[in-house]
């Protein structure tokens, strides 16, 4: 263990640099897809953020951590072999295959090395910026409500980093006016396609900040009582407040696609959108086949979409063998967060910022085997376990 953090000391600030800019490009990945797409009319391209980086990142850092990017990717490797046993090469278990050497392994070796987390927030608010203009070009009005569901999702980690720079560290005037600017930008197209899902990740990512950046004292206590009080009258007066909002809006000529969608499901008591049903069959796929699973991509190719959850897709497709697993890691994730005094503070805040970005997403929508900002989690925690030399990260 000594070797290692020797070894680390000597690693020079220009590779973290270089490394941090990888990490940065891997999670803004989808908004640079888009802009690759309109220069160039190429089709597929958010694999090619992912391909360039994982090379880059393999020939600077010589191999290093392939300790763990090796065994981490064969131990998932043995799932799609275990499902090939049972329902053969169907076609989503050739696209979710794909997906994981696309998303996964090259999220495993960019993320696997030394960064430094306050460089990867520069870097993902600089992506954002020079890639600002695709939004003049995309017609959000007659998008598709997948596409506008992905696009609000993109948005997300630009708006997580503006608001962790503007509310909660100490920053010039002049820095402060830069990412309230940005924070409006976006936004603004935030409000247009945001999801359900989308808003529940900023929610989630500001109540982990104001919970782990503070000390509990007596006035903190009286907020958390006076927010779970305004919780509940949110809660149980969501569709007024909805209406009124819309009213609102429109006002300022904006529709929000999260609004319009809400209102109209709890009108239709159909709150869950049909994701219930989803539930249910996934369910008593897991029941027939508790552990091993009815295997990857058996459900999409059965009825012919995913199962909207992350919880319920491993437990239908790999069984308790891979939600055991999960779970402690989610469990080991919650501890280092709230609980650890071993984890420096900046590398506990990028946790939460990556939580954020992943895991409510996965719970209500999405699919994580084409999730970069889920196996960037996972492989963070896992390195932080296992090496000491993996506490680099810094404010």
């Amino acid at each position: 263990m000594e070797n290692k953090e020797i070894k680390h000391l000597i690693i020079s600030k220009r590779l973290i640099k270089i490394n941090s800019l990888l990490v940065a490009i891997i999670i803004s990945a989808n908004i640079l897809a888009i802009a690759i797409n309109l220069i160039t009319g190429l089709n597929n391209t958010v694999i090619i953020p992912f391909i360039v980086c994982s090379l880059i990142s393999f020939v600077i850092n010589r191999k290093q951590n392939l300790v763990i990017v090796i065994p981490l990717s064969l131990f998932f490797l043995i799932y799609f072999l275990l499902s090939y046993l049972q329902i053969g090469a169907s076609p989503h278990w050739k696209d979710y295959l794909m997906s994981f050497f696309a998303f996964g392994i090259t999220s495993f070796i960019v993320t696997s090395q030394p960064f430094e987390v306050k460089k990867i927030m520069k870097y993902i608010t600089l992506i954002y910026v020079f890639t600002s203009w695709i939004f003049l070009f995309l017609d959000l009005e007659n998008m598709l409500p997948g596409n506008k569901m992905g696009l609000g999702y993109l948005i997300l980690p630009v708006i997580l980093v503006c608001i962790y720079q503007l509310f909660y560290i100490k920053i010039k005037s002049s820095q402060k006016l830069y990412y309230f600017i940005i924070i409006v930008w976006y936004g603004y197209f935030m409000m247009k396609v945001g999801t359900r899902g989308a808003f529940l990740s900023i929610g989630l990512y500001i109540f982990l900040l104001f919970v782990i950046t503070k000390k509990i004292t007596i006035n903190r206590i009286i907020i958390y009582l006076l927010g779970l009080g305004t919780l509940i009258f949110v809660y149980t007066n969501i569709l007024p407040l909805l209406l009124v909002a819309r009213n609102l809006l429109e006002n300022l000529n904006i529709k929000s696609n999260f609004i319009e969608k809400s209102v109209l499901l709890i009108e239709g008591n159909n709150v869950f959108n049909g994701r219930d049903i989803l539930y249910e069959s996934a369910f008593n796929g897991f029941k027939e086949s508790w552990f091993y699973g009815k295997g990857i991509g058996f459900f999409h190719d059965h009825y012919g979409t995913y199962i909207h959850n992350i919880f319920l897709q491993m437990l239908n497709e790999s069984g308790v063998l891979l939600i055991i697993p999960f779970v402690f890691l989610i469990l080991y994730c919650i501890f280092l967060l709230f609980l650890s005094k071993k984890i420096d503070q900046s590398f506990k805040l990028f946790i939460c910022f990556i939580f954020s970005l992943a895991i409510p997403k996965l719970i209500v929508s999405s699919i994580y085997w084409k999730e970069q900002g889920f196996w960037i989690l996972i492989i963070m925690i896992i390195s932080f376990k296992m090496f000491k030399n993996y506490r680099f990260s810094k404010v």
